[in-house]
């Protein structure tokens, strides 16, 4: 299986790609991160010199750059966890947070679903995130779908 991350040299996507080539080692990682103040390359300290692992430095604003990996990988699966996050940063200037999470996420599910189209079922597309993009969880503090 050939999975995209995105966001992957972020803390939770470092870690997850950590995690599953360990527990995975046949599985094929493909980490699309533009490396902006979250990403750190050194939390992939290990995993560059894995076969398994790719890395392409890219931004979901880019649907280009989303239709290219999907064609020299053949992704098979999404794990997304690329966002811009920081409510400090987006209260001075909300339009990044627009770009990427809204355009962006929107990018990646259109060259998703056109390149996916002949065999919808085979492949999966999960989004991760926080409160800061799917908002807050209300006085309850669990949701359901």
């Amino acid at each position: 299986m050939v999975i995209l991350i995105t966001g992957g040299a972020g803390f939770i996507g470092s870690n997850l790609i950590h995690y599953w080539l360990e527990k995975h080692p046949d599985d094929n990682f493909v980490n699309f991160d533009a490396l902006t103040y979250a990403g750190n390359p050194a939390n992939l300290a290990g995993v560059e010199s894995n076969s398994n692992y790719h890395f392409f430095h890219g931004d979901l604003r880019k649907k280009e750059q989303l239709d290219e990996v999907f064609e020299r990988y053949s992704i098979d699966a999404v794990i997304h966890l690329a966002a811009e996050s920081h409510v400090d940063r987006s209260i001075n200037d909300p339009s990044p947070f627009i770009e990427t999470n809204i355009n962006g996420t929107f990018h990646l599910l259109e060259v998703a679903r056109k390149h996916w189209q002949d065999d919808l079922k085979s492949h999966r597309f999960v989004h991760v995130s926080t409160d800061e993009v799917y908002g807050s969880l209300g006085k309850d503090g669990i949701f359901t779908e």
